[in-house]
């Protein structure tokens, strides 16, 4: 709330932009008085405002405060911030490059198609060979370099390293040139460093051990007798056991890869590895740092393809414990780093003079480091997506999905050490067996699991389930509340099996957003019908700026909906037609002969002279589609279907305090302090919420008979008269693409008034909007003066209709939800009748049609703060009729946040007039 806080005394515009990372491209939301560096929401990199793409001011800045009193009230957070191993640059996390290290071992990529191909097909030998990296070199990007997870190392190295840095730095022309950069502390560490010094990547981890393994095996007897004073000849077969990439050291003993290992990886890769330290430990007598070079390699094959020696790689201590290896890499576009003399260690393991020999010295006795032969990004990327194929293709999941199943179900619930493999196979199982989900809110992984101690006798659904039913049959579902889930009875082993193929997750662990969907092996989402995907659209008249998934594809639009009736052969059938005609592939609009033969082959398949009934619905559908406007765009209404997303939301500095607010202070005129259950529980609904607890075995056998009659099928389909325990929170009510009302004579239509009561009407087909009213008059005793009829998601108001136009029906479907503020009659005049009229109606501020400011000033500061309250308690306990949290059931109102609306007053009141017109 530093926004609400500073805003009269800082720059008070809201800022957005695009994130600058080619494979993120993220949009970001800012205050312009706020930190100068802004963490993406999508890849987590942390990037200068001004290296921000197409920044502007956000011009209506109503969703950001908005989202702010969300998130600071209601402690929406989001999803989990990613450790540095998953951190995405280019698309790519180290956790994710660490997982296709295997891959490229035996893999390489055809030049000519671009596709992964076994190295002993292509004559390269089993393993790949690393002496082809021998004259590669990184260099990193200056807009990466504070990077976290792949710029700067933030282990400590910078302030162990200090000295030793500085003195690179002088002998540089006083410039920063040599990086010490992140590399995962996973027990591969050397490899790793070494591997990103070579390519930026953690890619070839794997390679290298291998290659390494093999290095020692083949020239054993050499190494031998180079070592033979130093080393044990007992020794050597732990050195090489160490080499194997699936190697654990057993308990207690401190093995890993060291100095002996380094010289090897010199020789593996045909050019010298250099070890720097503190400038202390350099100093001193242990082997802390040296310059290790392929002495068992002949001088010629140590050379480029320029016939250059290739140059060393570098790679220093991380801390004084010296169990932590980091790459020192240089700078992209800027002049190579060299290594001043004095700083150059002693050669370990073979003689002095073989320094000249391996490494080119300038006059000056300095040497270049790294050098310049990146491998292209470019190419980098198509190995990578060869990889992945292979990836794909052996263990069934993509390696992007088994990173966010490490990050979102492991890593968050404090489990570390578990091998790749382990997590790459609960991955799969968790896809296979229906549990995995996305958000598409926060995009967060969700897993939907079920404790066993709660399945056996003594169990939670086991006891609930027993004292609802009795005695357990094997032959029946048992269906829970709990995130619906679903399971059978196993009589040999007395438990409770959870079935997850019928079991289905309500909300996200992580945003408790209700837009969760399962998830494919290749870690695409099973969307519903109307879902906002990921493609951007560029001609949506919705406004979203993305596509919407129906029936396989995606459009720029959701499309409009309209009953229609067939009737052949004595038979009458109701169907919805879905109606595509706004978009901007014209190959995705409805054809009318496409639509009309379809549902008669649906209905009527085989059917002699039919083609006289698809000439009918020709017909039909033209009537409906034939608009006087032809911009008028009346979609299908689904809940959901432009959910805002958390990369919608500003994403400013963290703060230091990791624990959620409790209570808000907002300043203004006077201070008002908001509690955080201010907003999240009142009297009325703790009372509701003990009712419906007491009432739980009820609703449990009702849900488990109604299991028994549902049918299956993957679109949504709505339910009138359901409740909201009955009904899933994930896939919101539209109008189903098979139902029909009772009679075709007939619609029910919902009704909900702002005084907390419901009613479901039964109208004519054909209710004209004066129909409407005097229904809603019958049923509510509210005069049609008095009525703001609105409907939709967003709510928007049903407008009586225009002179010559009072016969024609209102523009609603069987099944649609209609809410009704009652308006102020003559006889409402006062400030006293207007706090009365606020303890009925949690939204009397915002139906007024009076300027507001007129409206505030009749309106004592104490009469509308006692309106406010009522408002809230108001909102609360229909909320809890709704069963919905209160957040939930208030984003679908958006006018609570405009101008009259409750959050709006709170604002208003709190920080004055002035400051509530320059924010919203």
């Amino acid at each position: 709330m530093s926004l609400l806080q500073s805003s009269k005394k800082k720059d008070k515009r809201i800022l957005c932009g695009t994130c600058p990372d080619p494979k993120c491209q993220a949009r970001l939301f800012f205050p312009a008085h706020g930190s100068i560096s802004i963490e993406c929401t999508e890849c987590g990199q942390r990037h200068e405002q001004s290296s921000l793409l197409n920044v502007e001011e956000v011009t209506d800045p109503d969703v950001v405060l908005h989202n702010l009193l969300r998130n600071a009230l209601l402690g929406v957070t989001g999803a989990p911030k990613k450790g540095t191993e998953l951190v995405k640059v280019m698309g790519l996390s180290n956790y994710h490059c660490k997982l296709l290290s295997p891959v490229l071992t035996r893999y390489g990529m055809d030049k000519q198609t671009g596709k992964a191909k076994l190295l002993k097909d292509m004559n390269q030998g089993e393993i790949f060979d690393c002496s082809l990296l021998g004259d590669r070199a990184f260099l990193i990007e200056l807009d990466h370099v504070t990077t976290m997870g792949y710029g700067k190392d933030r282990s400590g190295s910078l302030i162990y390293l200090h000295d030793t840095l500085e003195e690179i730095k002088k002998a540089n022309s006083n410039r920063e040139c040599l990086i010490p950069v992140h590399v995962d502390g996973d027990g591969h560490c050397l490899v790793h460093a070494v591997s990103r010094a070579l390519v930026g990547r953690e890619l070839f981890w794997h390679a290298l051990r291998e290659n390494l393994k093999q290095n020692f095996k083949q020239n054993l007897d050499c190494y031998k007798n180079l070592f033979q004073d130093f080393i044990d000849a007992a020794e050597w077969e732990d050195i090489i056991n160490e080499c194997d990439p699936l190697f654990i050291p057993p308990e207690g003993v401190p093995l890993g890869l060291r100095n002996i290992h380094i010289f090897g990886l010199a020789n593996v890769l045909h050019r010298p590895i250099i070890l720097l330290d503190s400038m202390s430990g350099m100093r001193s007598s242990g082997d802390y740092s040296a310059t290790f070079l392929p002495g068992l390699v002949p001088e010629e094959q140590c050379k480029g393809k320029d016939g250059k020696l290739n140059k060393p790689i570098c790679i220093a201590w991380s801390s004084s414990g010296r169990n932590h290896y980091v790459p020192l890499v240089g700078i992209k576009n800027t002049v190579l780093p060299k290594l001043p003399p004095r700083l150059l260690p002693k050669a370990w393991g073979v003689p002095q003079e073989l320094i000249r020999k391996y490494i080119k010295l300038e006059s000056d006795g300095s040497c270049v480091i790294g050098g310049d032969r990146s491998l292209q990004d470019k190419y980098l990327m198509r190995l990578v997506n060869a990889m992945e194929e292979v990836f794909m293709e052996k263990h069934s999941i993509h390696p992007s999905l088994v990173a966010d199943v490490h990050q979102y179900v492991y890593r968050r619930t404090g489990v570390i050490g578990v091998q790749p493999e382990e997590v790459a196979e609960a991955a799969k199982k968790s896809v296979m067996e229906n549990r995995l989900h996305r958000c598409l809110i926060c995009g967060a992984l969700s897993e939907l699991h079920i404790p066993s101690e709660w399945l056996v006798p003594g169990g939670k659904l086991y006891n609930l389930a027993k004292s609802t039913h009795g005695q357990l049959r094997p032959d029946k579902n048992y269906s829970f509340p709990l995130n619906n889930v679903v399971c059978s009875y196993d009589p040999q082993r007395d438990v409770l099996v959870p079935d997850y193929k019928l079991s289905s997750l309500n909300t996200c662990n992580w945003c408790h957003g209700t837009s969760v969907r399962h998830i494919r092996g290749n870690g695409s989402v099973v969307y519903l019908d109307g879902d906002r995907t990921n493609t951007r659209s560029q001609g949506g008249k919705c406004g979203c700026g993305f596509k919407h998934y129906w029936e396989g594809k995606e459009y720029d639009n959701l499309p409009e909906a309209f009953p229609i009736t067939l009737e052949w052969g004595g038979r009458v059938v109701r169907e919805t037609v879905y109606w595509f005609q706004y978009e901007t592939d014209p190959t995705l609009n409805s054809n009318v002969y496409d639509v009309a033969m379809k549902l008669v082959t649906k209905h009527f398949p085989g059917e002699f002279g039919s083609e006289i009934l698809v000439q009918k619905v020709v017909n039909t559908i033209l009537h409906h589609t034939a608009k006087k406007n032809p911009d008028e765009y009346n979609p299908v209404s689904i809940d959901g279907a432009h959910v805002q997303r958390h990369s919608d939301v500003p994403e400013t500095q963290p703060a230091a305090d990791p624990q959620l607010p409790t209570k808000i202070i907002l300043t203004g005129q006077k201070t008002k302090t908001l509690h955080k259950e201010e907003l999240t529980m009142s009297r009325a609904e703790r009372s509701i919420q003990q009712s419906i607890s007491e009432q739980a075995l009820v609703t449990q056998k009702r849900r488990t008979d109604k299991l028994k009659h549902e049918q299956k099928g993957p679109g949504r389909t709505s339910s009138p008269g359901g409740s909201p325990e009955t009904s899933s929170s994930s896939a919101p009510a539209t109008p189903t693409k098979t139902s029909s009302p009772s009679s075709s004579k007939e619609k029910k239509i919902r009704v909900t008034t702002n005084d907390g009561r419901q009613a479901m009407l039964t109208l004519p087909a054909y209710t004209t909007f004066s129909d409407l009213q005097r229904s809603i008059s019958n049923q509510f005793d509210v005069p049609p003066l008095q009525q703001c009829i609105r409907y939709g998601f967003p709510p928007k108001e049903l407008v009586p209709p225009k002179d010559g136009e009072e016969n024609e029906p209102v523009a609603l479907q069987h099944g649609d939800r209609v809410t009704v503020e009652i308006l102020r009659g003559p006889e409402d005049k006062g400030p006293g009748a207007s706090i009365t009229r606020a303890s009925s109606s949690h939204s009397a501020l915002h139906s007024v049609k009076n300027d507001d400011s007129v409206t505030s000033s009749r309106m004592s500061s104490r009469e509308i703060q006692e309106s406010i309250d009522l408002e809230m308690s108001s909102l609360c306990l229909l909320a809890t009729l709704m069963g919905e949290d209160v957040w939930s059931y208030a984003k679908k109102l958006p006018h609570l946040f405009q101008q009259g609306g409750v959050f709006y007053n709170i604002v208003k009141k709190d920080m004055g007039s002035h400051s509530v017109e320059l924010q919203s």
